[in-house]
């Protein structure tokens, strides 16, 4: 049994599924704001639980290596890698941008012919995405004309927590958009992660980090009882 931990954005989502990849049991919860320092281990316990699986019969866990948020991904890798540990455990790292496309064909399986029209979108902020290039190389891009211009006429599909925001910018776009506004799931994580499993490529414990894509800009810290005003 693999169990897989998708926290790349605010869904907060646990899936457990055999190695031939084959769903058993899945949970997530999603909402404004990041809860999956206190969400997480509950929804894995939720997961075995739901199963009658425990811990010392998984085979491997997986977790969505990134791109994403800087504050979700680490609370994912941190869990996945101590379970790992504990448990001696494989740890394997499925991309969540081909969880996204997973998803867009499930929703729309006429585009199945043509995966590279399923564009993944996770929201990076302004009107920045992470997504997948032409070539399907994870980058952090700004959305406007130009955008997938190498898709040119026919029908495309946006999908992830960052679609609904592009769909002004690509109305003049050749391509004839569809959006759907999601999150990337575990559950969604599972092919990748049983092909990866299958084929030995796993990660090493120890010095595996986050794909955080865009460097991490620390914010100015916040002052809620005003000390910072009242010594300036």
């Amino acid at each position: 049994m693999i169990l897989l931990l998708e926290t790349s954005t605010l869904n907060c989502s646990v899936a457990l599924g055999d190695t031939a990849g084959v769903l058993v049991q899945a949970r997530e919860e999603s909402s404004g704001q990041y809860l999956h320092a206190e969400r997480l281990h509950v929804l894995i316990d939720e997961v075995l639980r739901g199963a009658n699986v425990k811990k010392s019969a998984l085979t491997a866990i997986a977790v969505g290596r990134g791109p994403g948020s800087f504050t979700g991904l680490r609370i994912g890798v941190s869990a996945a890698k101590g379970m790992c540990t504990g448990l001696g455990l494989p740890l394997l790292a499925p991309c969540p941008l081909r969880a996204l496309r997973h998803q867009g064909i499930q929703a729309m399986p006429a585009m199945a012919a043509a995966p590279r029209r399923v564009v993944p979108a996770i929201d990076a902020r302004r009107m920045e995405l992470y997504t997948f290039d032409p070539s399907d190389t994870p980058v952090a891009t700004a959305v406007d004309h130009t955008f997938r211009s190498d898709l040119g006429s026919g029908p495309a599909l946006l999908v992830g927590d960052g679609a609904e925001k592009c769909q002004a910018v690509l109305e003049a776009h050749p391509a004839d958009w569809a959006f759907l506004q999601t999150f990337p799931t575990a559950a969604a994580l599972l092919p990748e992660a049983a092909t990866l499993l299958a084929a030995g490529q796993t990660e090493n414990v120890a010095d595996f980090a986050p794909f955080y894509l865009k460097d991490f800009v620390p914010g100015r810290p916040k002052d809620p009882l005003g000390l910072r005003a009242a010594s300036a």
